[in-house]
Protein backbone atom coordinates (compact mmCIF):
# COMPACT_ATOMS: atom_id res chain seq x y z
CA UNK A 1 0.00 0.00 0.00
CA UNK A 2 1.38 3.39 -1.03
CA UNK A 3 0.23 6.26 1.14
CA UNK A 4 -0.08 9.61 -0.59
CA UNK A 5 -0.73 13.09 0.76
CA UNK A 6 -2.50 15.78 -1.24
CA UNK A 7 -2.88 19.36 -0.05
CA UNK A 8 -5.60 21.60 -1.49
CA UNK A 9 -5.99 25.28 -0.61
CA UNK A 10 -8.87 24.77 1.84
CA UNK A 11 -8.33 21.31 3.22
CA UNK A 12 -5.85 18.61 4.01
CA UNK A 13 -6.68 14.95 3.66
CA UNK A 14 -4.75 11.69 3.55
CA UNK A 15 -5.32 9.37 0.62
CA UNK A 16 -4.38 5.81 -0.07
CA UNK A 17 -3.61 4.60 -3.57
CA UNK A 18 -2.48 1.20 -4.71
CA UNK A 19 -0.02 0.95 -7.56
CA UNK A 20 0.96 -2.42 -8.90
CA UNK A 21 4.65 -3.26 -9.14
CA UNK A 22 4.38 -2.76 -12.90
CA UNK A 23 2.95 0.75 -12.60
CA UNK A 24 5.36 1.63 -9.78
CA UNK A 25 8.22 0.75 -12.12
CA UNK A 26 6.76 2.99 -14.83
CA UNK A 27 6.17 5.84 -12.35
CA UNK A 28 9.79 5.68 -11.20
CA UNK A 29 10.95 5.83 -14.82
CA UNK A 30 8.85 8.93 -15.53
CA UNK A 31 10.72 10.94 -12.92
CA UNK A 32 9.82 14.64 -12.93
CA UNK A 33 8.46 16.87 -15.68
CA UNK A 34 5.93 19.62 -16.35
CA UNK A 35 3.76 17.96 -19.01
CA UNK A 36 3.07 14.24 -18.77
CA UNK A 37 1.09 12.16 -21.27
CA UNK A 38 -0.27 8.72 -20.42
CA UNK A 39 -1.32 6.67 -23.45
CA UNK A 40 -3.72 3.83 -22.66
CA UNK A 41 -4.47 5.38 -19.28
CA UNK A 42 -7.37 3.10 -18.23
CA UNK A 43 -8.15 4.29 -14.67
CA UNK A 44 -5.61 7.15 -14.77
CA UNK A 45 -3.86 5.76 -11.70
CA UNK A 46 -0.41 6.59 -13.10
CA UNK A 47 -0.96 10.32 -13.76
CA UNK A 48 -2.88 10.69 -10.49
CA UNK A 49 -0.03 9.12 -8.52
CA UNK A 50 2.56 11.33 -10.22
CA UNK A 51 0.57 14.49 -9.60
CA UNK A 52 -0.17 13.67 -5.97
CA UNK A 53 3.53 13.06 -5.40
CA UNK A 54 4.56 16.31 -7.06
CA UNK A 55 6.43 14.55 -9.86
CA UNK A 56 4.54 16.22 -12.73
CA UNK A 57 2.76 19.57 -13.01
CA UNK A 58 -0.05 18.57 -15.36
CA UNK A 59 -1.11 15.43 -17.22
CA UNK A 60 -3.01 14.33 -20.29
CA UNK A 61 -4.63 10.91 -19.94
CA UNK A 62 -5.59 9.27 -23.24
CA UNK A 63 -7.40 6.12 -24.20
CA UNK A 64 -8.89 4.63 -27.33
CA UNK A 65 -12.27 3.83 -25.76
CA UNK A 66 -14.88 5.72 -23.77
CA UNK A 67 -15.19 3.23 -20.90
CA UNK A 68 -11.59 3.57 -19.67
CA UNK A 69 -11.97 7.36 -19.76
CA UNK A 70 -15.11 7.07 -17.65
CA UNK A 71 -13.06 5.04 -15.16
CA UNK A 72 -10.35 7.70 -15.33
CA UNK A 73 -12.89 10.43 -14.63
CA UNK A 74 -13.81 8.72 -11.35
CA UNK A 75 -10.14 8.72 -10.30
CA UNK A 76 -9.74 12.38 -11.25
CA UNK A 77 -12.77 13.38 -9.20
CA UNK A 78 -11.84 11.17 -6.23
CA UNK A 79 -8.49 12.94 -5.85
CA UNK A 80 -9.63 16.45 -6.77
CA UNK A 81 -7.43 16.62 -9.85
CA UNK A 82 -9.92 18.14 -12.30
CA UNK A 83 -7.63 21.12 -12.93
CA UNK A 84 -4.53 18.94 -13.34
CA UNK A 85 -5.56 16.00 -15.54
CA UNK A 86 -7.17 16.33 -18.98
CA UNK A 87 -8.93 13.27 -20.37
CA UNK A 88 -8.95 12.71 -24.11
CA UNK A 89 -10.19 10.07 -26.54
CA UNK A 90 -7.18 9.27 -28.74
CA UNK A 91 -5.97 6.47 -30.95
CA UNK A 92 -2.46 6.27 -29.58
CA UNK A 93 -0.76 9.66 -29.98
CA UNK A 94 -2.91 10.85 -32.86
CA UNK A 95 -4.84 13.43 -30.81
CA UNK A 96 -1.87 14.60 -28.72
CA UNK A 97 -0.16 17.90 -29.56
CA UNK A 98 3.65 18.15 -29.25
CA UNK A 99 3.53 21.04 -26.78
CA UNK A 100 1.45 18.91 -24.40
CA UNK A 101 4.18 16.32 -23.88
CA UNK A 102 7.53 16.41 -22.12
CA UNK A 103 7.37 12.76 -21.06
CA UNK A 104 5.17 10.21 -22.81
CA UNK A 105 4.33 6.90 -21.17
CA UNK A 106 2.95 4.04 -23.25
CA UNK A 107 2.35 1.13 -20.91
CA UNK A 108 0.49 -2.16 -21.02
CA UNK A 109 0.42 -2.50 -24.82
CA UNK A 110 1.98 -4.90 -27.27
CA UNK A 111 5.43 -4.09 -28.57
CA UNK A 112 4.37 -4.04 -32.20
CA UNK A 113 1.71 -1.41 -31.47
CA UNK A 114 4.19 0.68 -29.49
CA UNK A 115 6.74 0.47 -32.30
CA UNK A 116 4.11 1.69 -34.78
CA UNK A 117 3.43 4.72 -32.59
CA UNK A 118 7.15 5.53 -32.49
CA UNK A 119 7.45 5.26 -36.26
CA UNK A 120 4.24 7.19 -37.03
CA UNK A 121 4.67 10.16 -34.65
CA UNK A 122 7.34 12.48 -36.09
CA UNK A 123 7.20 15.01 -33.25
CA UNK A 124 8.62 12.42 -30.85
CA UNK A 125 11.95 13.00 -32.59
CA UNK A 126 12.84 15.81 -30.23
CA UNK A 127 15.68 15.57 -27.73
CA UNK A 128 13.62 17.57 -25.21
CA UNK A 129 11.07 14.77 -24.95
CA UNK A 130 11.40 11.41 -23.23
CA UNK A 131 9.64 8.11 -23.77
CA UNK A 132 8.73 5.61 -21.05
CA UNK A 133 7.65 2.36 -22.70
CA UNK A 134 6.31 -0.77 -21.05
CA UNK A 135 5.63 -3.41 -23.73
CA UNK A 136 3.70 -6.52 -22.75
CA UNK A 137 5.11 -8.47 -25.71
CA UNK A 138 7.68 -8.14 -28.52
CA UNK A 139 10.10 -5.86 -26.69
CA UNK A 140 12.57 -6.58 -29.50
CA UNK A 141 10.32 -4.67 -31.93
CA UNK A 142 10.28 -1.67 -29.58
CA UNK A 143 14.07 -1.57 -29.36
CA UNK A 144 14.38 -2.01 -33.13
CA UNK A 145 11.99 0.91 -33.79
CA UNK A 146 13.79 3.14 -31.30
CA UNK A 147 17.29 2.48 -32.58
CA UNK A 148 16.31 2.61 -36.26
CA UNK A 149 14.62 5.99 -35.76
CA UNK A 150 17.49 7.70 -33.96
CA UNK A 151 16.52 7.20 -30.33
CA UNK A 152 18.95 6.35 -27.55
CA UNK A 153 17.84 3.79 -24.98
CA UNK A 154 18.65 5.44 -21.64
CA UNK A 155 17.69 2.69 -19.22
CA UNK A 156 15.79 -0.55 -18.80
CA UNK A 157 14.19 -1.87 -15.64
CA UNK A 158 12.15 -4.92 -14.73
CA UNK A 159 9.57 -5.76 -12.09
CA UNK A 160 7.69 -8.85 -10.96
CA UNK A 161 4.07 -9.37 -10.01
CA UNK A 162 3.51 -12.90 -8.84
CA UNK A 163 4.87 -15.10 -11.62
CA UNK A 164 4.77 -12.38 -14.27
CA UNK A 165 7.74 -10.24 -15.26
CA UNK A 166 7.54 -6.79 -16.81
CA UNK A 167 10.00 -4.56 -18.65
CA UNK A 168 10.20 -0.76 -18.84
CA UNK A 169 12.35 1.06 -21.41
CA UNK A 170 13.18 4.78 -21.29
CA UNK A 171 14.44 6.49 -24.44
CA UNK A 172 15.23 9.91 -25.90
CA UNK A 173 15.86 11.12 -29.44
CA UNK A 174 19.54 11.66 -30.25
CA UNK A 175 19.43 11.65 -34.07
CA UNK A 176 21.82 8.74 -34.55
CA UNK A 177 20.13 5.71 -36.08
CA UNK A 178 21.74 2.42 -35.08
CA UNK A 179 21.80 -1.10 -36.47
CA UNK A 180 23.39 -3.20 -33.71
CA UNK A 181 24.03 -6.92 -33.62
CA UNK A 182 20.67 -8.74 -33.80
CA UNK A 183 20.89 -10.06 -30.24
CA UNK A 184 20.80 -6.48 -28.89
CA UNK A 185 17.15 -6.16 -29.91
CA UNK A 186 16.37 -9.03 -27.53
CA UNK A 187 18.70 -8.28 -24.64
CA UNK A 188 18.85 -4.49 -24.68
CA UNK A 189 20.53 -3.08 -21.60
CA UNK A 190 19.45 -5.99 -19.42
CA UNK A 191 22.81 -7.67 -19.93
CA UNK A 192 24.24 -5.01 -17.62
CA UNK A 193 21.38 -5.36 -15.16
CA UNK A 194 22.14 -6.55 -11.65
CA UNK A 195 18.69 -7.18 -10.22
CA UNK A 196 17.21 -10.63 -9.85
CA UNK A 197 14.27 -9.69 -12.07
CA UNK A 198 16.66 -8.49 -14.81
CA UNK A 199 18.32 -11.90 -14.80
CA UNK A 200 14.99 -13.73 -14.75
CA UNK A 201 13.70 -11.62 -17.64
CA UNK A 202 16.77 -12.44 -19.72
CA UNK A 203 16.33 -16.14 -18.96
CA UNK A 204 12.71 -15.89 -20.06
CA UNK A 205 13.80 -14.38 -23.39
CA UNK A 206 16.46 -17.04 -23.92
CA UNK A 207 14.00 -19.83 -23.18
CA UNK A 208 11.48 -18.40 -25.63
CA UNK A 209 14.08 -18.05 -28.37
CA UNK A 210 15.48 -21.52 -27.75
CA UNK A 211 12.06 -23.18 -27.92
CA UNK A 212 11.20 -21.35 -31.12
CA UNK A 213 14.53 -22.22 -32.74
CA UNK A 214 14.12 -25.89 -31.87
CA UNK A 215 10.57 -25.91 -33.26
CA UNK A 216 11.71 -24.36 -36.56
CA UNK A 217 14.83 -26.44 -37.17
CA UNK A 218 13.14 -28.85 -39.56
CA UNK A 219 10.69 -26.56 -41.35
CA UNK A 220 12.48 -23.18 -41.38
CA UNK A 221 16.18 -23.98 -40.92
CA UNK A 222 17.38 -20.50 -41.88
CA UNK A 223 15.16 -18.81 -39.29
CA UNK A 224 16.22 -21.38 -36.69
CA UNK A 225 19.88 -20.68 -37.52
CA UNK A 226 19.37 -16.95 -37.03
CA UNK A 227 17.70 -17.53 -33.66
CA UNK A 228 20.54 -19.78 -32.49
CA UNK A 229 23.01 -17.07 -33.55
CA UNK A 230 21.07 -14.52 -31.48
CA UNK A 231 21.30 -16.82 -28.48
CA UNK A 232 25.03 -17.24 -29.04
CA UNK A 233 25.46 -13.47 -29.27
CA UNK A 234 23.63 -12.98 -25.98
CA UNK A 235 25.71 -15.66 -24.30
CA UNK A 236 28.97 -14.17 -25.56
CA UNK A 237 27.95 -10.66 -24.45
CA UNK A 238 26.94 -12.04 -21.04
CA UNK A 239 30.40 -13.55 -20.57
CA UNK A 240 32.03 -10.23 -21.46
CA UNK A 241 29.95 -8.47 -18.78
CA UNK A 242 31.01 -10.84 -15.99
Amino acid sequence: MIRLRFTAPLFYEEYNMKLTNRLSMVADAVGQCENFVDIGTDHAYLPAYLLLNGKVQRALACDLREQPLQNAQKTVEAYGLQNKIKLRLSNGLQSVHPEEADVVAIAGMGGILISEMIENTPWLKNSQKRLVLQPMTHEEDVRKALLANGFQILSEHTAAEGKRLYLCITAQFCGNAQTPEPYVYYSGLLLQGQSETDKLYLEKIKTRLSKRAEALKEFEPQTAKELFEILEGMEHASQENI
